[in-house]
């Protein structure tokens, strides 16, 4: 400090004594000219002596707040931005300039400093995030190579960091064809991906993995795109799920063993009572006419509920099949009317547009909608004083909705998320064998529909079907049985 003190004093005392100097000068040439000039030569003399007076001193006070300007530049060059105090002549608001900008180019340096800490906390922070993940971050520039990774990704791969940086994408990854053909379109494209299933050969195991793609530019205006590829295994949900769909098998096969005691049990008794009548031979021809006619009924029934049995226990895999939705709801209603019409005395509306075919056989939606309309002709004619049961067919999307309403009593809202559990009926014992819906729903999820009872409506009954329509060009194909 007494240094910087020593500095500036000598700095305003070296042009105040030049000053004087050059005062004393001109005194001394004014006293010459007075002395051996004549009379007449006095006034020019004074005034050239003064100008020259004038200019020296202004010269020496301009370079004194020079020389002052010049040392405090230095001292910002190293980083102190002292003000400077306005004690040389001539140079006031040159030097109050100078202290303007000074503190102003301070406030500038001390946001600027606060901005960088504050970026460096952000960045440590984001880079925490990230080796925390749970799961592979890769970015990767425009030509498709490994510029930042996380700490999961070297442990994924086994590559140190220098092996990563500048990776190829595809050949990091190994992608089998489908998964290098998303790929390839997702980069082409710039077409985002969300959690789609890959497979990779990770340490000679493979793996499943849901794949993620996120794109971005550094600017708007930046022409070179970037990308962020996350990696999620997810192998050891995957075996869980196969544990867990495993486990719902059996407690199925439970169920259907249950079903199938419960289910047999009533028409092998009454199969085993006629069969001990006609074992008796006291019955006259008629009788045992009628207890032979009797125990074929019942062995039918039992045929049937065998049937329904293996017909919900069966998994069919086929290239997908596809059929006018329509034409089988119209051949649906022909057959009911004409099988039906002696038993049941009820009216059958359509409401059907015009519809492109839908996923799923004809033979496949015919046990569809035939348990769906005759179940709703049975609640009709239970409880309706006018029985009816109205189907209709719409389109909605990519889907057509097929809905089978009837005005009978309802389904009661207790039962009402049961009715598609297997063996479970509101029917009496000898009417069903609550095997109907089960079958239904089962068939309409194979080909990616969704059947559902609609738990709002209050007039009857009314059950939805959404069936997804077939692509442009189906292929048919063999179905196997699993």
């Amino acid at each position: 400090m007494n240094a910087v003190l020593g500095m500036r004093s000598r700095a305003m005392l070296r042009p105040a004594t030049l000053a004087v100097a050059a005062a004393a000068a001109a005194g001394l040439a004014s006293w010459a000219a007075w002395r051996w000039l004549a009379p007449a030569a006095w006034p020019a003399a004074f005034v050239g002596v003064s100008i020259a007076a004038a200019g020296a001193i202004g010269y020496v006070a301009g370079k004194g707040v020079v020389t002052v300007l010049h040392r405090a530049i230095l001292r910002a060059l190293e980083g102190h931005l002292e003000p400077i105090e306005p004690a040389v002549p001539f140079g006031g608001a040159l030097i109050a300039d100078y202290n303007v900008l000074a503190r102003r180019l301070r406030s500038l340096l001390d946001e600027m400093e606060r901005s960088q800490l504050s970026i460096i906390g952000e960045r440590n922070r984001i880079d925490a995030i990230l080796r925390g993940l749970p799961c592979v971050m890769l970015a990767v520039d425009s030509a498709v190579r490994v510029t930042s990774w996380n700490d999961r990704a070297e442990t994924l791969f086994g590559l140190q960091a220098r092996a990563l940086r500048g990776a190829d994408l595809f050949e990091l990854l190994e992608l089998d064809e489908e998964g290098s053909e998303l790929m390839r379109a997702a980069f082409l494209h710039d077409r985002q991906m969300s959690q789609r299933e890959v497979a990779l050969d990770i340490a000679g195991e493979r793996r499943h993995f849901s794949l993620s793609v996120t794109f971005f530019r550094s600017s708007p205006h930046a022409a070179i795109p970037c990308a962020v590829i996350m990696l999620q295994d997810v192998t050891d949900h995957r075996r869980l799920q196969q544990l867990a769909h495993q486990s719902e098998k059996f407690v199925a096969l439970g169920q259907l063993a249950g079903g199938v005691a419960h289910e047999l049990n009533t028409p092998l008794g009454t199969i085993l009572g006629y069969a001990r009548m006609l074992a008796d031979g006291g019955a006259s021809e008629a009788k045992r006419a009628q207890y032979a006619q009797a125990i074929h009924g019942e062995a039918q029934r039992c045929a049937r509920i065998i049937d329904n049995l293996l017909a919900y226990a069966r998994r069919e895999r086929c290239a997908p099949e596809t059929c006018q939705v329509g034409e089988v709801i119209r051949d649906v209603v022909d057959t009911i009317r004409e099988c039906q019409s002696q038993r049941y005395t009820v009216r059958i509306e359509l409401d059907l547009q015009d519809l492109p075919k839908v996923t799923g056989s004809y033979g496949q939606l015919d046990i569809v909608l035939g348990n769906l309309v005759m179940n709703a002709i049975q609640a009709a004619c239970a409880s309706a004083v006018d029985p009816c049961v109205t189907v209709s067919a719409r389109a909605e999307g990519a889907c057509a909705i097929v809905t089978v309403t009837d005005n009978g009593a309802g389904i009661p809202a207790d039962v009402q998320r049961r009715v598609f559990d297997p063996f479970f009926s509101t029917k009496e014992t000898d009417e069903g064998t609550g095997l109907g819906l089960a079958i239904s729903q089962s068939i309409v999820m194979s080909v990616g529909g969704t059947l559902q009872l609609d738990g709002a409506y209050r007039e009857g009954a009314r059950f939805l079907l959404r069936l997804p329509f077939a692509p442009a060009a189906a292929d048919r194909g063999e179905c196997t049985v699993a």
